[in-house]
C-alpha cells in the first residue's frame, strides 16, 4: 500500500481519479464529485504491488471558515473518500481518515483554530452509510447542490449593490483557490460570499446577507450581480455555477431556483 499526500493533483491523477469515481457511480446509484483543483488536500492510495500503479482509493479536505460565533476562529473541515468497490473493507478507507485527521490536527496547531471536522457523502450510498455507523459518526444536516450554467446575457445584468473582492481573511493555504466578494450598500458590507473555481465549474458557497437587510430584494440582486460578474469575466468560456443550501434553508433554495440553479445532488453532512 502506498498512500501519497498532495494538494496538486497531476494530469495522470485527475484520470485515474475520474475513473475511480465513475466505478462507485457503477456499483451505486450516486451522484456525488470529486474535484480535482489545486489548493485541496488529496490523499490517494496506491495498491497494485510492486509497481503501485493503480489508484484504490482518494480522498480529499476542504477546510471552510465559519461566522464568528465563538472568540476563537471556527472552521469546518468537508471530508470524503472513494473506495473502489472491488477493494472494500481492507483498511485504504482507515489509512486515508488517519491521514486525513493528522492533517487537520496540524491545521489547529498552525492557526489556533478549532475545526469541526465532517463527512460529505451521498444519501444514496448504503456503502458510506454503514461506514459512518460503524465508525460512531453523528448525522448533522442535509443539503442539496444546485447548478446554473453561465449565460451571456448574466454579464448585461446591472446590480443595485457595489460588489467588490475582498482580501482572504483566513489563513494562507487553506483557500487558495478561493475569491471572496462583498455587497456593499451605501459604504456598509451587507453581505458576503466566495468562490472556489475548479476545473469545468465555479462553487459560489458561505452566501449571506446580514439579517436587518434580507426579505428587501438585497439577496436576489446580490446573486444576480456575482453571475454578472462571473459571465463578464468568463467572456467565451462560459462554466457552470454551482452552490450548496441546507435541506431546511426554504428561502435560500426558492431564491437559487428563481435565479436559474437546479437541483443536481443530494448531499448529508455528518460530525465525527
Amino acid at each position: 500500500m502506498k498512500l501519497v499526500h498532495t494538494t496538486r493533483l497531476t494530469t495522470r491523477q485527475k484520470e485515474a481519479v475520474r475513473t475511480l469515481t465513475e466505478a462507485c457511480r457503477n456499483a451505486e446509484p450516486i451522484t456525488l464529485s470529486a474535484p480535482s483543483e489545486d489548493g485541496l488536500d488529496y490523499y490517494l492510495i496506491y495498491a497494485n504491488e510492486p509497481d503501485n500503479s493503480e489508484l484504490t482509493a482518494f480522498s480529499f479536505l476542504f477546510f471552510v471558515p465559519q461566522e464568528d460565533t465563538k472568540p476563537e476562529r471556527v472552521f469546518t473541515c468537508e471530508y470524503t473518500a472513494f473506495v473502489h468497490p472491488g477493494r472494500r473493507r481492507q483498511g485504504y478507507f482507515t489509512e486515508m481518515l488517519n491521514a486525513a485527521l493528522r492533517t487537520v490536527d496540524q491545521f489547529e496547531s498552525d492557526n489556533q483554530c478549532q475545526v469541526d471536522f465532517c463527512f460529505l457523502t451521498d444519501e444514496k450510498s448504503p456503502a458510506a452509510s454503514a461506514v459512518l455507523e460503524a465508525i460512531g459518526a453523528e448525522y448533522w444536516y442535509s443539503e442539496y447542490k444546485m447548478t446554473r450554467k453561465l449565460l451571456q446575457s448574466d454579464g448585461e445584468y446591472r446590480p443595485a449593490l457595489t460588489i467588490r473582492q475582498t482580501d482572504p481573511s483566513v489563513p494562507q493555504g487553506s483557500e487558495a483557490a478561493s475569491g471572496l466578494y462583498a455587497a456593499i450598500l451605501d459604504g456598509e458590507v451587507i453581505g458576503t460570499c466566495a468562490l472556489l473555481p475548479c476545473r469545468t465549474e465555479i462553487y459560489l458557497y458561505a452566501f449571506q446577507i446580514k439579517e436587518t437587510y434580507r426579505s428587501q430584494g438585497y439577496g436576489r440582486d446580490f446573486l444576480r450581480g456575482m453571475l454578472a460578474l462571473l459571465a463578464t469575466e468568463a467572456g467565451d468560456t462560459l462554466r457552470t455555477v454551482s452552490v450548496q443550501v441546507s435541506g431546511l434553508n426554504y428561502i435560500a433554495r426558492n431564491l437559487y431556483k428563481k435565479t436559474g440553479f437546479r437541483e443536481t445532488e443530494s448531499l448529508s453532512y455528518y460530525i465525527y
